[in-house]
């Protein structure tokens, strides 16, 4: 399920790292972010959220962390299939007692009975899809909660998202002949004017010209369900075949390009000055009399007069006419060779440096950019001493040798990233579309913690997004922007959950 909540770093100039944290929050939302505010504030209560798959209950989640509870010492854990009640006992008491010891084996209650020894606490433990937890973790849940209604200056509160009405029965027969009951509050759809409010705002500002008018028609027949809505955007469409450089970046196709017309330009000269073919003369045909063949059979009269009458009319003078003029020119032995000067010198690029364009490989074709241009200042500089004319100046272009000089050396971290829990934290310090972006922003920073980048997609475009260490809970990841350097704090940083990061990951694959 995609959530509501949409976090994009404007690039306002392509070396600029500055951005903007935008937030959408509907009015419906906040309504129901403020009850659950209210519940929580001043005494312990068990809350149950529920709403279908598509509703934005994850996006709820982590915004009334976010925003919405910033007093309390928080927990967020979100339970899977068949997934052991130890793993989610350990989840949630390291987030809340990270200094503490405790077991992961003995119930929720009796660790936090023995941590906290009757001291006063303000705790909220959020449960994302409560609908793959146990029984046995949904009743220790519950007498956590209980238990902490008896115990003065004690404030425990559980909030459950759930997608089905499952856990609504499994809490029915744990409260059952008690006072205490759980709340139950539902996640509707949006209205007419908030599903028009947030397509407008996280799918059609984002969406190129080509497919607009599609979306456009295909949300005319969409659930106003925030993740069907935002699916919308993630529609694959055709692309148009855009002609751009192998190698990628304007600098190295202005580069690519000035190589190529240069080999045609030598080319096209040598052509201009190569010899024109010689036309042999024919020799003079020999002059012959025309005989008219006679017949083996008999002739009569009559045929031997006409034939002497015909030998009478024709002229004496039968001479030969030369027309050697007139037909086509001898076919020269010579061939013609793009690229080879009137001295026969040649300029040659070799495979490696092409196979290194091709593949995006800027470091070995820079350094084969000096020894072609070497060669061609060969080959200018023979044709102007052949025509007593003096060489011309080489102009050599500051920009590509810069960026051919500028090679990726950073690696993505998905496999790293992915084998993380899922329940953690990351720090995000930066979004970009451009690889080259990423490099030159770890070149001019220096960070004591591991930097760990991987690429997503939003819409149809690329991102590269930049992650600052992993941290057990939301809390530690907010201490920890604190304490970063002044530069990267002017970024902005926020906490990411892993799950999030993770989701995009998998975006990228498909």
């Amino acid at each position: 399920m995609e959530p509501f909540l949409v976090w994009m770093g404007v690039n306002r100039k392509r070396m600029s790292l500055s951005y903007e944290l935008r937030v959408l929050e509907l009015d419906s939302q906040t309504q129901l972010l403020e009850r659950m505010q209210l519940l929580t504030q001043f005494a312990s209560n068990f809350v149950v959220v529920k709403g279908e798959a598509g509703a934005g209950k994850t996006w709820l989640a982590h915004r009334f962390l976010e925003a919405w509870s910033h007093d309390k010492n928080q927990s967020l854990v979100t339970c899977l299939a068949n997934q052991e009640d130890e793993v989610n006992r350990g989840n949630i008491l390291r987030q809340l007692f990270p200094q503490s010891m405790y077991s992961t084996t003995d119930s929720l209650n009796d660790s936090v009975e023995r941590i906290l020894e009757g001291e006063s606490c303000n705790i909220v433990i959020v449960v994302d899809n409560a609908h793959h937890a146990s029984q046995a973790l949904l009743a220790e849940l519950w007498l956590l909660f209980t238990a902490a209604q008896h115990t003065p200056k004690q404030n425990i509160s559980i909030v459950l998202f759930t997608a089905s009405d499952s856990v609504s029965s499994k809490l029915s027969r744990l409260s059952h002949g008690m006072e205490a009951k759980p709340v139950e509050l539902d996640v509707d759809e949006l209205s007419d004017a908030e599903a028009e409010q947030f397509f407008d705002s996280l799918v059609l500002r984002y969406l190129d010209e080509s497919v607009e008018k599609r979306i456009k028609s295909a949300f005319t027949n969409t659930r106003p369900l925030p993740g069907e809505i935002l699916a919308l955007g993630e529609h694959k469409v055709e692309k148009k075949v855009i002609i751009r450089s192998l190698v990628g970046s304007p600098a190295k196709i202005a580069a690519t390009i000035a190589v190529i017309l240069l080999l045609l330009f030598l080319g096209y000269r040598w052509l201009l000055q190569s010899p024109k073919p010689s036309v042999e003369p024919l020799e003079p045909v020999s002059s012959e009399q025309t005989v008219i063949p006679t017949l083996d059979q008999p002739q009569d009269a009559a045929t031997l007069e006409q034939a002497e009458k015909a030998n009478r009319e024709m002229p004496d003078d039968l001479t030969a006419t030369d027309d050697s003029l007139a037909l086509p020119p001898a076919v020269t032995s010579e061939t013609a060779s793009v690229g080879e000067a009137e001295s026969g010198e040649r300029v040659v690029i070799t495979s490696d440096v092409v196979d290194a364009l091709l593949e995006d490989k800027t470091d070995i074709a820079a350094e084969k950019a000096t020894e072609i241009q070497q060669a061609v200042d060969s080959a200018k500089a023979s044709d102007a001493q052949q025509a007593n004319i003096p060489p011309q100046e080489t102009v050599v272009d500051v920009e590509v040798t810069e960026a051919l000089q500028t090679p990726i050396t950073f690696s993505f971290a998905r496999d790293q990233l992915n084998a993380l829990p899922s329940n953690s934290y990351t720090l995000q310090i930066a979004a970009m579309t451009e690889m080259e972006d990423v490099q030159m922003f770890l070149n001019q920073h220096t960070f004591d913690k591991p930097i760990r980048v991987y690429p997503t997609l939003r819409g149809e475009e690329k991102w590269y997004i930049v992650t600052y260490d992993n941290f057990p809970s939301i809390q530690s990841a907010r201490d920890a922007a604190d304490n970063l350097p002044s530069e990267i704090k002017s970024l902005g940083p926020w906490p990411k959950a892993m799950s999030q990061v993770k989701r995009e990951i998998e975006r990228w694959a498909e």
